[in-house]
């Protein structure tokens, strides 16, 4: 493995880790339009998918036996962005 190769993976992750972070900042935010939220929804569906195999690939196959299921993770995710849809419509609801 070339020496410049590990820095190059850890400056991919963080790119991604950056990505999803970004996202859940516009999910945590009010005025975050939901059509946004949706768009953004399927960049970071992706790049999730390329952060866990990233992670995956810098810690080893034990881990990618414990990723091997990333419907779980996608899962997590429709259920974040539906919470705080739900929310959205709570907080119209009583204002």
């Amino acid at each position: 493995m070339p020496s410049s190769e590990p820095s190059k993976t850890l400056r991919v992750f963080k790119s991604l880790i950056d990505c999803v972070d970004g996202f859940l900042d516009l999910l945590a935010d009010p005025k975050t339009d939901f059509g946004v939220e949706l768009m953004d929804y399927a960049k970071v569906k992706s790049d999730v998918f390329e952060f866990c195999g990233c992670y995956a690939r810098w810690l080893g196959s034990p881990l990618m036996k414990m990723l091997r299921h990333e419907h779980e993770i996608y899962e997590i995710l429709e259920e974040a962005i539906g919470w705080w849809r739900r929310q959205e419509i709570y907080d119209t609801l009583e204002g």
